[in-house]
């Protein structure tokens, strides 16, 4: 079965998986208290996870991969951001993994805790070549559940975003001018550095910005340091 590292996430992340009698390679029990959060950027794939091995819990991160010697192929075992990992969830354990101070990573292996019905449906989406993976089976959708899932999307698109906007505006004493500088920067920040460009804006302020509209220089020195 051709396995992506992004599926085995996407069932993580989802719990969709078999989790009934969980153990270890090792056949340690383990019980889940907290699956972590999915972490886009570098570092262990699930942050923050909380998870009981035989009888005791851990909390620190979760790192996926369709094989376990991948670990070392990605040299994993000499990057610091990985000591923390307390279970290393793979697809086929074909090698023994260690933390840099030799210890031994708790494993658990998917390969016959994967749904038949999901695993069949993913091979059938990677290996379709339409544009759209799943434009065969949009036909198969109501017209009806197509205008429901459209409406329910924009509803939640538009929630979401005013929410976000109602809490900038009273952190920002519904000062709306601040409001929108601070949210412009974010966006100019795209996905990786959203933060930083939003707090570049929050510790320079656009009334301090501009006293100095006038001079290019001084507006380049207060923000770039």
């Amino acid at each position: 079965m051709k396995i992506k590292e992004d599926f085995l996430q996407y069932l993580w992340r989802t719990k969709q998986l078999d989790f009934q009698s969980l153990e270890t390679t090792k056949q340690e029990a383990i019980e889940i208290l907290d699956f972590g959060e999915h972490n886009t950027n570098a570092g262990p794939d699930f942050l923050n996870a909380k998870i009981k091995i035989g009888e005791t819990i851990w909390a620190g991160n979760v790192e996926v991969h369709v094989k376990a010697s991948e670990w070392i192929r990605h040299n994993h075992q000499a990057n610091d951001a990985y000591n923390n990992v307390i279970l290393h969830v793979v697809y086929e354990e074909d090698a023994i993994i260690k933390r840099k101070t030799g210890e031994l990573i708790p494993c658990l292996e998917l390969r016959r805790r994967i749904p038949a019905d999901l695993s069949n449906q993913y091979l059938r989406l990677i290996d379709n070549e339409d544009w759209i993976p799943c434009e065969s089976q949009f036909h198969s959708v109501s017209d009806i559940n197509k205008a429901f899932w459209l409406d329910r999307l924009l509803v939640e698109r538009l929630e979401g975003r005013i929410g976000d906007l109602e809490d900038v505006l009273a952190a920002n004493n519904n000062n709306w001018a601040s409001s929108f500088y601070q949210r412009l920067a974010r966006n100019f920040g795209a996905k990786i550095n959203t933060q930083p460009f939003e707090l570049l804006a929050k510790n320079t302020p656009i009334l301090t910005l501009a006293k100095h509209k006038n001079d290019l220089f001084q507006l380049e020195a207060l923000l770039f340091g």
